[in-house]
C-alpha cells in the first residue's frame, strides 16, 4: 500500500486507516525495535515496545492531520526514538551500562539494511501465504522440494504418490504460485 492510499484511508474512520498502517509497517517497526533491544530486552519487551510505537504513531498522525511528509520516515523516527528510550530504561533498571561501541553496529546498520530485512520478511510472509493457498498436496510438494531440498522420488515416497504425479503437480503448482504472487503484487522473474 502506498502513502497516497494510506492518506486516502486517513480521511475515513480511524480504525480502518490504523489497521492498514499497522498491517503495512508492523514488520518494519518490529525489526527496528528488535535491533535496538536485542541486547537487553526480552521478546515481551520488544512486543510491548512495538505496541507503544504504534500508539505514538497513531497519536502523531491524528494530531498532525496535515502531515505531508514521508510516512516511512515518520514511522522509522518514532520507532527508533521509542526503542532507544526503552533500551536506556531497561539498561538502567538492570543496573547495567552498555558501551555505545557494543550498540554501534546496530546503529551503523543503515536505513537500507533495516528496510531490506523488513522487505525480505514481508516477502517471505507473502510467499508462504501464497503457497498455503495452493492447498494440499501441492503446497506440501512445493515446501518439501524448495524448502527441504527433497527430490521428486523422495516426495513421492513420503506422500505415497507416483514420481510423475509429483513432477506434474510441481509444474502446475509453480504456475499457480506465480499467478498468486503477481496478484499479491510480487513481480518476480521466473
Amino acid at each position: 500500500m502506498t502513502d497516497i492510499q494510506l492518506r486516502e484511508l486517513m480521511k475515513g474512520p480511524s480504525e480502518v486507516w490504523q489497521r492498514a498502517l499497522y498491517d503495512e509497517y508492523c514488520i518494519y517497526v518490529y525489526t527496528i525495535a528488535s535491533n535496538n533491544l536485542r541486547s537487553c530486552g526480552t521478546a515481551e519487551d520488544i512486543e510491548e515496545c512495538v505496541a507503544d510505537i504504534f500508539i505514538d504513531i497513531f497519536r502523531s498522525l491524528k494530531s498532525e492531520k496535515a502531515y505531508s511528509g514521508d510516512l516511512k520516515w515518520l514511522i522509522s523516527t518514532i520507532a527508533k526514538r521509542s526503542s532507544i528510550d526503552l533500551f536506556r530504561r531497561l539498561s538502567l533498571k538492570s543496573n547495567r551500562t552498555v558501551s555505545m561501541d557494543d550498540v554501534a553496529p546496530f546503529y551503523g546498520a543503515s536505513e537500507n539494511e533495516l528496510e531490506s530485512t523488513s522487505e525480505r520478511m514481508e516477502l517471505k510472509g507473502i510467499l508462504m501465504d501464497c503457497v498455503k493457498k495452493l492447498g494440499d498436496p501441492d503446497s506440501s510438494i512445493i515446501i518439501r522440494h524448495y524448502y527441504y531440498g527433497r527430490s521428486s522420488v523422495e516426495i513421492a515416497s513420503e506422500l505415497n504418490i507416483t514420481t510423475s504425479s509429483v513432477q506434474k503437480r510441481m509444474q502446475r503448482a509453480r504456475k499457480k504460485l506465480k499467478n498468486l504472487l503477481l496478484k499479491a503484487g510480487v513481480d518476480a522473474e521466473w
